[in-house]
């Protein structure tokens, strides 16, 4: 870490205690829509560490960003030796990921699932998705050995290296993570097993079977988050299911268990960085419930002037600045709003001045952007 980053480092901590800084820290998540702003595909860029260096350096030199979450995701090689039928892919454009559900669980079999949740993944949904893996075991051998390859060259290899560099030549700070991943039962039946579709008609129709596998999956597979060390570090939740539900679904099969998760992080002295997908205002207020400046929140698709209403003075928001009017809107319209977000979250500290959504896709990264986080570079200060 540079003396940069580490002064950085203290200010999004102070921030995110809710003590005013000298400046509003600037946070921004990269993904792919660095690759079109570069002008080259994942394809291109995914081996290269000369092309993967012009991506990251093009946008992190554009403006000063100060903290955030940053990569490029995707896995065309295991794309294809999975035969293309993976969740998440790579869209025609070479650079856009979409994720479309193919859930193998049936509706029948929460029943099999509650006995023995490895036994039934194993045995049952593993060969029902990938038949192919089970019928030639050479080729079951190369197939997983490729998956497995693409995966540590991602974590392990130049790509982490380059990223690492880059950020550190450029003074960027990435979130520091370190803790256990989240693992919620919800969110687990709902992205693993049954998907959108089956997972509503489920919480309709069978909301028994849904509380005992979720109760199953508390017990034997999520992180309780108990005794962590104080060590200034964020765990990342990107929760999908909350805002499908309904009130009492919410306080009834996600809130129970997330408010452990998160009351355990902040009482260790952590934060959760939760990012809102979708809309949470009907149960924002349960955020009061967890410890103050818990967890760091992420809006998405809700007002964030709303949120803060009724959260802002005892949680860590970030987020605001609307990115589809980054594609549509004029400069001055973005600056102007840009101030308007910094006007009425910053007094008081607890906010990271941030877009509502990821560079994710083409045309998500314009000179718009740049020249709003140029805006809040100046006027975000003491």
């Amino acid at each position: 870490m540079t003396p940069e980053q580490a002064k950085k480092k203290e200010v999004l901590w102070q921030a995110c205690s809710h003590i005013e800084t000298d400046y509003v820290p600037k946070s921004v998540i990269a993904s792919n829509g660095m690759l079109d702003f570069a002008g080259v595909t994942y394809a291109e860029a995914e081996n290269n560490t000369e092309v993967l260096e012009k991506v990251f350096r093009k946008f992190l030199s554009s403006a000063p960003f100060d903290v955030g979450m940053f990569s490029l995701q995707g896995s065309p090689k295991a794309y294809e030796a999975l035969n293309n039928r993976t969740e998440t892919f790579l869209s025609y454009d070479g650079v856009t990921l979409q994720h479309y559900q193919k859930p193998t669980m049936k509706d029948d079999e929460y029943p099999l699932l509650i006995e023995d949740m490895e036994s039934f993944m194993r045995n049952v949904l593993f060969p029902r998705k990938y038949p192919e893996l089970f019928e030639d075991r050479q080729k079951a051998m190369e197939t997983l050995r490729t998956v497995v390859d693409e995966q540590a060259a991602r974590n392990l290899g130049p790509y982490e290296e380059v990223r690492t560099r880059v950020c550190a030549e450029h003074d960027f700070l990435p979130y520091p993570g370190g803790l256990p991943r989240f693992s919620h039962p919800a969110d687990f039946i709902f992205d693993r097993f049954r998907g959108f579709r089956g997972t509503l008609s489920d919480l309709r129709r069978r909301p028994e079977q849904f509380k005992a596998a979720c109760d199953m999956i508390w017990e034997i597979r999520s992180s309780h988050f108990e005794d962590l060390p104080m060590t200034e570090l964020f765990a990342s939740y990107m929760p999908h299911i909350p805002c499908y539900l309904s009130p009492k679904q919410y306080y009834e099969f996600f809130f129970p268990y997330f408010k452990v998760q998160a009351t355990n992080i902040g009482n260790s002295g952590n934060k959760t960085y939760l990012s809102l997908e979708g809309r949470w205002l009907p149960f924002v207020e349960s955020f009061l419930d967890l410890p103050k400046d818990a967890t760091v929140i992420f809006v998405d698709d809700d007002d964030v002037l709303e949120v803060n209403k009724v959260i802002g003075h005892h949680q860590v928001l970030t987020g605001g600045v609307k990115l589809q009017n980054i594609r549509l809107g004029t400069k001055q319209t973005n600056i102007d709003y840009a101030k308007k977000i910094i006007d009425e979250m910053a007094p008081g500290g607890g906010y990271i001045f941030n877009l509502d959504k990821a560079c994710v896709c083409k045309g998500d990264i314009n000179q718009n952007l740049f020249d709003v986080y140029l805006f809040a570079n100046e006027y975000a200060r003491k």
